[in-house]
Parts: C-alpha cells; sequence; structure tokens
C-alpha cells in the first residue's frame, strides 16, 4: 500500500525541515521550494575559506594586480601555454589570487574568510590559534621558534631534529643547545631520545657544565629551557608519548615545541591518545606553553607545502614567558 505522512517514523522526523504538499502546491512553487532548498545545501558546504573563493571566482572578478598570468590568458599566447592551460583547467588560473582580493581576508592580518578557515582548523584540531603557512613545515618551524628564542636562551633540543629546527633555534635564534641524544638500533632505524638523558638532576648538569653557558646560575633556575623542541614522529615513524614528555621536562621549559610533521592525523584515531600536542589535557598555569606544527601537505591532504601551527597557551596568559599573538605575527609574517 501507499505510504503515509503517519507511517513515518519519529527519528526520521527529527531530519526533516520542509514537505511537499502535492495536492496543495503549483508545480511552479514546488520547483522554487526544491531549488532553494538545494542552494541551501550547497551553501551548506562551503568551507570558510573556499567557499569564499568559489564565489569570488564565480562573480568574474577581473584582476589588475598579480599574479602576471591574468586568469591563465597570458599562457594562451604559446601552444605550450595553450597545452598547460587544458592540462590545469582554467579555474586553477581564476583562483590563483594575491593578497590584495579583500573578499578572501588576508593570511599576514588575520582578517576574513582567512581568519575564519584558521579558526576552524583550530577547533578540528583542538588548537587555541591556527597559522596556516605556505611554505613547509620547515617554516612553521622557523616562524615558531623565531618568536620564543633569542641570543643566549637554552634550547633542550632533541638529536632528531630537522635542520629547519636549527636554524630557527640555533642560527637565526641564536640560542644555545643543549642536545638530547637519540636511540638507533641495528638496522639503522630512528628512535626517540634516550629516556635516561631527560632526567632533571642530568639534564641540570649537562647546564652547568656547558662550555657556551656564560650564566653560572643558569643550571639553578626554576625553568632554565626557553624552549624544548622534540621531534614528533620520526621517518620511521617513532613516536613519544607527548603526556610522557609533558610530565618529564614540562616544568623546566617555558614552551615545547612538538614537531609533528610527519603525524598531522594523530588528532583522529584513538590509537594515539597521549601522543600528540593539542590532546595534552589539564595544562595548568604550571605547565609549559604547546605548540605544534604539522605538514598538511605529507599525511593529510592539503597540496606541496602546505603547513599549520598549533598552539595552545592561554593557561598561562599574564606571565612573562607566553608569547603574545602581535609578537609571535612578526615572527610568522618575516
Amino acid at each position: 500500500r501507499r505510504k503515509r505522512f503517519e507511517d513515518l517514523p519519529v527519528e526520521v522526523l527529527d531530519f526533516i525541515d520542509g514537505y511537499v504538499f502535492l495536492s496543495e502546491e503549483t508545480p511552479s512553487f514546488i520547483a522554487k521550494n526544491l531549488i532553494s532548498r538545494l542552494k541551501q545545501y550547497a551553501e551548506n558546504l562551503k568551507t570558510p575559506f573556499f567557499g569564499a573563493l568559489v564565489d569570488y571566482a564565480e562573480e568574474g572578478n577581473q584582476l589588475w594586480t598579480c599574479p602576471g598570468h591574468n586568469g591563465g590568458v597570458f599562457y594562451s599566447r604559446s601552444p605550450i601555454g595553450r597545452v598547460f592551460v587544458e592540462h590545469l583547467g582554467e579555474a586553477v588560473f581564476r583562483d590563483d589570487l594575491d593578497n590584495s582580493v579583500l573578499d578572501l581576508g588576508d593570511l599576514l592580518t588575520h582578517e576574513g574568510p582567512a581568519l575564519k578557515a584558521q579558526k576552524e582548523a583550530a577547533r578540528i584540531f583542538g588548537a587555541e590559534k591556527t597559522y596556516f603557512v605556505l611554505n613547509g613545515t620547515s617554516t612553521s618551524n622557523k616562524v615558531a621558534l623565531g618568536s620564543l628564542v633569542t641570543d643566549g636562551d637554552l634550547v633542550l633540543f632533541d638529536r632528531n631534529n630537522h635542520k629547519a629546527a636549527h636554524h630557527g633555534a640555533l642560527l637565526l635564534g641564536g640560542g644555545i643547545p643543549v642536545y638530547v641524544p637519540t636511540v638507533r638500533n641495528a638496522w639503522g632505524l630512528i628512535g626517540p631520545m634516550r629516556w635516561d638523558l631527560l632526567d632533571e638532576g642530568t639534564l641540570r648538569d649537562h647546564i652547568r657544565k656547558h662550555p657556551l653557558v656564560k650564566d653560572e646560575n643558569a643550571w639553578k633556575k626554576e625553568r632554565p629551557f626557553r624552549v624544548a623542541v622534540v621531534e614528533q614522529c620520526t621517518y620511521d615513524g617513532t613516536i613519544h608519548s607527548a603526556e610522557m614528555i609533558l610530565k618529564r621536562i614540562g616544568h623546566l621549559c617555558d614552551y615545547i615545541l612538538f614537531d609533528e610533521a610527519w603525524a598531522g592525523f594523530m588528532k583522529f584515531h584513538p590509537i594515539y591518545a597521549g601522543r600528540f600536542a593539542m590532546g595534552l589535557a589539564n595544562l595548568g598555569p604550571e605547565a609549559p606553553g604547546i605548540i605544534a606544527t604539522q605538514s598538511t601537505h605529507k599525511q593529510l591532504a592539503s597540496f606541496s607545502q602546505a603547513s599549520q601551527i598549533h598552539i595552545r597557551d592561554r593557561h598561562i596568559k599574564g606571565q612573562k614567558r607566553r608569547v603574545e599573538h602581535r609578537r609571535f605575527n612578526e615572527s610568522f609574517m618575516q
């Protein structure tokens, strides 16, 4: 028999926000209603930045600043240029915009759809603030460390760290490293930092004997390290317990930077609970600020060289050691 309205399960009604009454409405009215619903559905699919980008592109705006290929038109002047445009599609070139397009906001000043996208990413990944970076996690690490480290600061330095951490913290920042050797097995696989060398007494003794440390009392300070830089996931897939790292050295550091370039996916599977920076719970005023850098182009789905920086440091708000957004953003814009 034909189904009646009364036959619909109650739980289905929760998902219904409109009805079509064939006997009471004209075909043209029903069509308008359905088209309106379809448009609402399409609008709900849009993400903050991509949605704004699509809207802008569909308006057919002309861009007379840069890039100079002018929406791909420049390439039409040569045979290989035409092949290039046909291969990638015109939309790629029409969507290649500079930051003068105010409709899309600005990644440097963090406003408009660009800011909304960063806020959405922060919500998804468990951060308080997220910054998008277009030059890979090498640059993300240099941005974060450039905001933290200055001449003479002590840096607790995982020997597995990427060279970008050397550049950001030591060469550009002028920090003094206290290296933590790492494990290698007989097959040459890259292991974690040596746990015995993360002992507080051992670390303070290294500071006391360090030939580059001029302050004779540096080893006695409550928090001797400006930042600890941890390679959270090695090239061979070794992952530290972020919770154990925090318990072991958190009280000795102003900040801990977890380089999660190869492990941006950990938020999304329970097997990694306690092993990623933004999942650390119960951060109080005595805890360090937490930063994670992730290559969204590696184990996630971004285009090449896309990266992001996640920060959680509201728990140290008002403390001198905290890096405020304005200062962090100066490093971000370099």
